[in-house]
């Protein structure tokens, strides 16, 4: 029995032994299987990733290639343009500055030439058009959806789809400048044939001879061949030029009706100027027409010679017919003059061609419009709109004549004619200006004094507005000169073209790539953002007050014109092509700096903010901020603006307004009570002066009778007894008013009794 005992215990010894012994082996191995489980892990997360990465990556790729692709066949587009420019520009000098008579053989090559370049043009205008739909109608590729691992990759797949938009907005230009292009080519085309009809007609008349009359002839071919270097004017009047035209004629017709109410309010004054009145309905009628005719070459930039003549011709017979009577004896006879020399210099160059007799007329033309501009140059008649012409356009407008006549002996027939041209369009086109600018400015003029005193332009000033007007007329004006001069030596195109290369090119500074257009159009947005809110309170309210106790209540103005230029700047930035992130970095480098040196700047700029919500004072309250008192005019969002008792305008940062202890005496419509102290002999009894002292203050018209007044004995001495005395008070404004005529009032009383007072 104790044997088989024995025998237990040794197995179950021998187990535990085991088992301890295997303790080590065991966990050698969980430590295995743990590091066996993280590489799975790894290998699976990695499986998660490694897709998603590898996508984004192809994505980011293949979106680069496209813009590449579409990046280099813009730019073989550009210098294609280039190229056809150059060619272009090459044949117009040529026959612009070509001397003597051209052959059949020169002109019909030079045809040929043009035929095959517009050709060639119009096939790449196909190509462009169908390029720009294609790329428009091209779905994007849609971003597989990730975490913020591939945030980066995502930001440059945003930028490649920007500079993939910046390209479709490319081809808009480049097809508009292949357009202007083909307008030229075509105008070449039809100018060079004339030119091939006038010479095989010459050459018919040498070679034959013939009953009809060879100047007759020539004459009619000359005048063929001049209208067709003016531009063609059928173009001009087809429906689909009409777009910009149809939105000119819409505002002449509203400038009609305008002038049609304001004479209908305005009482006519005979010693007015008719360009100034509005009565009777022909006068308006005129006048819409002159600014009709006027700004015609704004609605479309190519407008043929011809039209221009015409259209200015217009204006100044509508303008003599308004001012007929207005001028003097002598203005009427320069005026005649300048109708005369204008149509002896429009009908000369029509004539003007390779005969030394059309030449000899064009010279006389030109001397005669140079003695007519030297005529009217006097300063006569000063204050009638077309009393006289500024000594600088005269100079210049009589330098175009001399080089007309320079270039016609030299034999420069073509280029002759375009200065004769510009110099007498000129003249009109300066007389028609400055009657117009002075007719719009004197007709603000009226409706502003025609307004109701509560009408929106009344709370503009007068002198700045018409000021800013006049600069707005004159730059409008200085357009319009330069555009009818390109218009004469048929450069639009040209000018165009360079006007769009010097906006348009890309230009960086560091990773930052701009143009001069969208720097001038974003430094536009922002002044038009800043002009607008500061004109805010005129546009929105009536800032005139009901009395001079109040004015209406434009407390979140502020904030307002805060939201204002915040989105004036980031409409700013968005045309400049500033990414969010760019700025943020931009702001990122530079808080620091304003945080250290716009501590005061930045401190009133967030207590204004505060002040807006807070609104511990309103417009028209009347504080008191240590020794400053007055009623608030402007709360600002970095400063608000106080009037003092005396008259002078306080400018106090909003910092100390919301740091300060501040007194709001008319917080909430509180009540204002007036605290005083008298002292009075013992020769009268105190309630006989009490008595008197209330019937005294309830005759005052500041006091404000809803208030109780007291009346109390604070001290009594041998000699004297002393009275605290308190009312109400209607506005903060009256307290010290009240208190002079109170005590001298009182002090009156108590004399003629012989009794002694004093104030505390």
């Amino acid at each position: 029995m104790d044997q088989t005992k024995d025998t237990l215990r040794h197995i179950r010894t021998k187990r535990l032994n085991r088992k301890w012994c295997s303790i080590p082996t065991t966990m050698g191995g969980m430590k295995k299987s743990r590091r066996l489980v993280q590489w799975l892990f790894v290998l699976m997360l990695y499986g998660t990733i490694y897709p998603v990465a590898h996508s984004q990556d192809s994505l980011f790729h293949s979106q680069e290639v496209i813009w590449k692709e579409r990046q280099a066949q813009v730019q073989h587009w550009k210098r294609v343009q280039d190229t056809f420019s150059t060619t272009v520009d090459s044949v117009k000098k040529r026959l612009f500055f070509e001397r003597g008579a051209r052959d059949t053989t020169a002109l019909d090559s030079t045809l040929i030439f043009l035929i095959e370049k517009k050709k060639g043009i119009s096939k790449f205008i196909y190509d462009i058009k169908t390029a720009r739909t294609t790329w428009l109608l091209t779905p994007e590729p849609t971003p597989v959806e990730g975490d913020s691992l591939v945030l980066e990759e995502l930001l440059e797949t945003d930028s490649v789809e920007n500079k993939n938009k910046d390209l479709v907005d490319t081809l808009s230009h480049l097809i508009n400048g292949y357009e202007r292009l083909i307008g030229d080519v075509i105008y070449l085309e039809r100018w060079l044939g004339n030119q091939r009809a006038e010479v095989a007609i010459n050459d018919v008349d040498t070679s034959t001879v013939k009953k009809d009359d060879p100047v007759r002839r020539h004459i009619v071919r000359a005048v063929q061949t001049n209208l067709g270097k003016d531009g063609s004017t059928s173009g001009f009047f087809d429906f689909p030029a009409w777009s910009n035209r149809l939105f000119l004629i819409l505002v002449s017709l509203f400038y009609f009706y305008w002038m049609y109410k304001l004479g209908r309010k305005a009482e006519q004054d005979d010693e007015e100027f008719r360009l100034y009145q509005n009565e009777p309905l022909w006068i308006p009628f005129l006048k819409a027409s002159i600014f009709f005719l006027t700004l015609l070459p704004f609605a479309s930039l190519s407008v043929p010679v011809l039209i221009l003549e015409s259209s200015y011709f217009l204006v100044f017979v509508f303008l003599y017919i308004l001012l007929y009577k207005e001028l003097s004896a002598f203005k009427r006879k320069v005026l005649g003059l300048i109708f005369i020399s204008y149509i002896i210099l429009i009908v000369a160059n029509l004539f003007l061609s390779a005969p030394w007799w059309t030449k000899v007329f064009a010279i006389l033309a030109n001397v005669i419009g140079m003695v007519v501009v030297w005529s009217i140059g006097r300063r006569t008649d000063v204050d009638n709109p077309i009393g006289y012409i500024h000594l600088y356009a005269r100079w210049v407008i009589i330098l175009g004549h001399f080089l007309a006549i320079v270039l016609n002996i030299m034999g420069y027939v073509s280029f002759a004619r375009m200065w004769s041209l510009a110099a007498g369009i000129g003249l009109l086109q300066v007389i028609a200006l400055r009657a117009v600018c002075e007719m719009l400015l004197h007709d603000i003029e009226q409706q502003y004094e025609r307004a109701k005193p509560e009408a929106m332009l009344r709370r503009f000033d007068l002198k700045r507005m018409l000021l800013s007007f006049e600069r707005l007329f004159r730059f409008c004006s200085a357009a319009l000169i330069v555009l009818v001069l390109l218009n004469n030596f048929h450069l639009v195109r040209e000018a165009s073209s360079l006007l769009e290369r010097l906006l348009m090119t890309e230009h960086k500074i560091g990773g930052i790539a701009f143009a001069y257009g969208n720097l001038m159009l974003a430094g536009a947005v922002i002044w038009l953002a800043n002009w607008f809110q500061k004109n805010l309170k005129n546009l929105l309210d009536d800032s005139s007050p009901k009395n001079e106790l109040q004015v209406r209540k434009v407390t979140l103005f502020p904030l307002f014109r805060l939201l204002i230029i915040v989105i004036g700047f980031l409409i700013g930035i968005s045309i400049l092509g500033l990414g969010i992130d760019k700025l943020t970095v931009i702001i990122g480098a530079l808080s620091v700096g304003i945080g250290l040196g716009l501590q005061n700047v930045i401190n009133n700029f967030v207590s204004g903010i505060i002040l807006v919500f807070e609104k511990p004072f309103k417009i028209g309250d009347y504080v008191e901020l240590a020794d400053k008192k007055g009623q608030v005019m402007e709360i600002g969002i970095r400063s608000s603006t106080l009037l003092t008792d005396e008259g002078a305008r306080v400018i106090i940062p909003n910092g100390d307004l919301l740091s300060g202890r501040l007194v709001n005496w008319t917080f909430r419509d509180a009540d204002i009570r007036v605290n005083m102290t008298l002292t009075v002999d013992n020769t009268i009894r105190v309630e006989e002066v009490k008595q008197e002292l209330e019937v005294k203050l309830a005759s005052f018209e500041e006091i404000d009778r809803s208030i109780p007044m007291k009346i109390f004995t604070k001290e009594i001495t041998v000699d004297s007894y002393q009275l605290s005395i308190q009312v109400g008070i209607k506005h903060v404004r009256y307290i010290e008013r009240f208190r002079s005529r109170f005590l001298e009032s009182f002090k009156e009383d108590m004399d003629a009794r012989g009794v002694k007072v004093s104030s505390g």
